[in-house]
């Protein structure tokens, strides 16, 4: 009897360039975070980091200033203008939402009312009467 060992066969899964460019994705992550991990360890990096940064704000407020005065004389509106303006017109919305929940209660409960309590709604309301006159110098002339 011929008993020769099975021949195992390759894993070709181990060729896959998907599998092979996420393993070099995962490896070059750890690398990349432990050398920053070491870096940020060392306090004068720290320093010259946190300097760096608060020079950085230093510029955006600086650039910030100068952005808006030059947007104020060009007479145009800046950012916190139109912030502003943004606040102001939601709270006209909000307000408009209320004047109109209100007048659709107001309607619901005119329509509930019965048509004998409606008698006044029924009667002709007196209007003056249109002319370019006003309404005393109108009455005046007739006297």
């Amino acid at each position: 009897m011929n008993s020769a060992a099975p021949i195992d066969a390759p894993d070709w899964s181990a060729f896959s360039p998907a599998r092979i460019w996420r393993d070099w994705i995962v490896k070059s992550e750890a690398q990349w975070s432990e050398a920053v991990s070491q870096l940020l360890k060392e306090e004068h990096t720290g320093g010259a980091l946190n300097r760096q940064l608060s020079e950085l704000q230093l510029m955006h407020r600086q650039f910030s200033e100068l952005a808006q005065a030059s947007l104020a004389a060009a007479n145009l509106p800046s950012r916190s203008d139109l912030e502003a303006l943004d606040e102001r017109m939601g709270r006209l919305e909000d307000g408009l939402a209320q004047v109109a929940a209100g007048l659709s209660q107001l309607s619901q409960c005119l329509a509930a009312l019965p048509a004998s309590t409606s008698a006044v709604s029924a009667s002709p309301i007196a209007r003056p009467a249109r002319t370019r006159r006003p309404a005393k110098a109108a009455t005046r002339t007739k006297a």
